[in-house]
């Protein structure tokens, strides 16, 4: 791929190479498999690593109307490969078209633009360098130069994976607020999860979750719980993940068919954490609205709950899921710098189930860069490349380092 992909103007690649490229990466919400890094995975081909756990790419797939067989069904792992392919030049426009090239080019250094004709040429020069030992699993996630990432855990899920240094669960408390369970035992495997170096705790409000008044009864417990602790809120909103029965039962909850809801209420919110103000323990709170249309209003929030000494109590966070796209998140940008204080803003984080997927923070990076040399000009802001520097290092790194992690 070009060295300026997304970069607009020779000032944004400036700004790229100076000041963002190398930073570290602060990934504070994954799915990734704690078990593969335990375990340092190898993968058998490039369909392992780069398909079978991406239900983006699995969604592409059935837009394209590749049958189901060829997507998680029993074709072999080539006939899958080539199936993705064969459709890729269709999927200009869509992030995963950019995201897939990133990965072939930052990990395999293969810049070819997959198609049917070398699909093969690509299959096997990814196999090949997959069987030697600088492409383990753990191989590849250095070469991205993570300081601290967090790929979720439920309460009761075995934690010996996690080394609390580098990699260090983030409670997914959904469970907590569908099953009984008694408050002693939650707060015994709370400190459990701390000791682990665990910072977060995640909370799915999908579109039904204010029908529901005990689960919001219980998350104001729970926030308390989280605040003593000093962990960030993260609350995930709006997502509408019971679309087809059919593909439910073919692909399972992950399966890449979930949708956007309608517009999310702002009154609910304001109510959930005023709740949790009044009991005592309003957490450091993060929301990701799923919604672009709710980004604006949400936004607005970073001035609502301001306490002293502490910046941005509640704020808006990156762009998710559905956001995850240049307008996604350059509309993010736009609401933050708006309605709050764009310069502290936590970045980005990958919401993936992919080892490969860190290459969406240099994406974001890459889009930051360009907007931030754009407002500078047509806004008038009149930063010198320094600040916009200084803006840059705190976006994508200082700000979560600092205010999640307790950093310097």
């Amino acid at each position: 791929m070009r060295s300026d992909f997304l970069l607009k103007t020779p000032e944004a690649n400036n700004l790229y190479e100076i000041y963002a490229k190398e930073l570290p990466i602060i990934d504070f919400h994954n799915h990734v498999s704690v078990t593969d890094i335990a375990e340092d995975r190898k993968f058998k081909n490039l369909t392992e690593l780069w398909l079978a756990s991406d239900p983006y790419k699995h969604r592409l797939m059935r837009i394209c109307g590749v049958p189901e067989h060829y997507i998680t069904g029993d074709a072999s792992d080539y006939e899958k490969f080539e199936k993705y392919c064969e459709i890729f030049p269709l999927l200009a426009g869509n992030p995963v078209y950019d995201w897939s090239r990133m990965e072939l080019s930052a990990i395999f250094g293969i810049a070819e633009m997959p198609c049917k004709e070398n699909a093969r040429q690509i299959y096997d020069a990814a196999g090949a360098l997959l069987a030697t030992p600088e492409y383990s699993n753990n191989a590849i996630l250095k070469r991205f130069g993570i300081h601290y990432q967090s790929p979720v855990a439920q309460l009761q899920d075995d934690l010996s994976g996690f080394d609390g240094v580098t990699v260090a669960p983030s409670l997914r408390g959904d469970n907590l607020l569908t099953e009984e369970w008694d408050m002693a035992e939650i707060c015994r495997r709370l400190d459990a999860f701390a000791e682990k170096g665990c910072r977060f705790a995640d909370h799915a409000l999908d579109a039904d979750f204010f029908s529901h008044k005990d689960r919001a009864e219980r998350l104001v417990k729970l926030g308390t719980e989280y605040a003593k602790r000093g962990w960030t809120l993260l609350l995930h909103m709006g997502a509408k993940r019971s679309t087809s029965p059919r593909l439910a039962k073919l692909a399972g909850p992950a399966g890449g068919y979930a949708a956007a809801g309608s517009s999310f209420s702002v009154n609910d919110i304001c109510d959930l954490l005023g709740a949790m103000e009044a009991a005592g323990g309003l957490p450091d709170t993060v929301l990701f609205p799923l919604n672009m249309a709710d980004q604006a209003a949400f936004s607005v929030l970073q001035g609502s709950y301001s306490q002293d000494g502490i910046a941005s109590k509640v704020q808006l966070g990156p762009a998710w899921w559905w956001c995850d796209h240049p307008m996604g998140i350059e509309n993010t940008l736009n609401c933050i710098a708006s309605f709050g204080v764009v310069s502290r803003f936590i970045g980005m984080t990958t919401d993936s189930r992919s080892i490969l997927s860190f290459v969406r923070h240099d994406y974001f990076r890459r889009l930051l860069c360009s907007w931030l040399d754009e407002q500078n000009k047509v806004r008038q802001w009149e930063l010198t490349p320094s600040q916009l520097g200084d803006m840059i290092r705190n976006i994508c790194f200082e700000n979560a380092n600092r205010k999640i992690l307790g950093g310097k």
